[in-house]
């Protein structure tokens, strides 16, 4: 059966298959089935790293929405469900090239721009948006999403640093959200880009990277690696970061996040 993944909105029959065939990478090693207390939940499932799929990658299964006429799939990577659609299993081991890993920091800091990171584990390399692509203005480069695009253009030019291309190197790319736009021009390019958990050399500097980053534009050392601490303190150390935003430096708050936008009192 073919399946267009992109129209969003699926007949009974189509996710009938659908779970078949995840069944199947199921029991084949390639995925795990995940619970949730879920109600609208039909199935969800999640990848197996030493299987080619990242444990970051994950499909959720909604069941049958009578106002929408169908069921809706989330999914983190839609090509990589395509092809666990089609049993296409050979598609997981990657090419034999060399690796360029992608990651990005400061997305979820209250403070200054977003950075992206490359390396080749050799040598890291970096560039950031700066925070005026995530505040509101008179161009709405906030509203429109522009810092999409720019990240992905510095990301672009950092790779030509590399001198990277679809036949001399592979990319590994974080999950995130800022990393989408990028990971699907990467693909149009012709690159083999896989979704993975990104660990290691870029993890670490490009979190030392963005903390001198906010050094420099701050004068305060005040950022702090979400990952590094408990989840119960990230409320508590964002609500300080904003206040001292608010009180040292408005002009470096991302205010087009709306409870920084001055509509609301800050709410985590």
């Amino acid at each position: 059966m073919e399946i267009n993944l992109n129209v969003g909105i699926f007949t009974s029959n189509e996710i009938d298959y659908i779970i078949a065939q995840l069944e199947k990478a199921f029991n084949n090693g390639y995925l795990k089935r995940r619970f949730e207390d879920n109600i609208y939940l039909l199935a969800s499932y999640r990848g197996v790293e030493v299987r080619g799929i990242s444990p970051k990658w994950n499909v959720k299964i909604y069941k049958y929405n009578f106002k929408k006429n169908g069921h809706s799939i989330v999914c983190v990577d839609l090509l990589v469900l395509n092809q666990l659609i089609k049993a296409d299993y050979a598609w997981f081991v990657p090419p034999d090239l060399p690796v360029l890993r992608i990651d990005d920091a400061g997305w979820g800091f209250p403070l200054g721009g977003v950075m992206v990171g490359i390396t080749d584990e050799q040598i890291v390399k970096t560039a950031t948006v700066p925070v005026e692509y995530f505040r509101k203005d008179t161009q709405n480069r906030f509203s429109t999403k522009k810092y999409l695009k720019k990240y992905t253009n510095l990301a672009i030019e950092l790779l030509n640093e590399f001198k990277a291309s679809p036949t001399t190197h592979r990319i590994e790319i974080c999950s995130g959200y800022v990393n989408q736009p990028l990971r699907e021009r990467l693909r149009s390019y012709g690159y083999d880009v896989r979704v993975v958990e990104i660990k290691g050399l870029l993890q670490a500097e490009l979190e030392n990277c963005f903390k001198k980053y906010v050094h420099e534009i701050i004068g305060a050392d005040i950022y702090y690696d979400p990952k590094a601490i408990e989840k119960s303190e990230l409320p508590r150390k964002y609500r300080e970061c904003v206040q001292y935003g608010k009180k040292h430096c408005p002009e470096q708050l991302k205010n087009g996040w709306e409870a920084l936008s001055g509509k609301q009192d800050f709410e985590y």
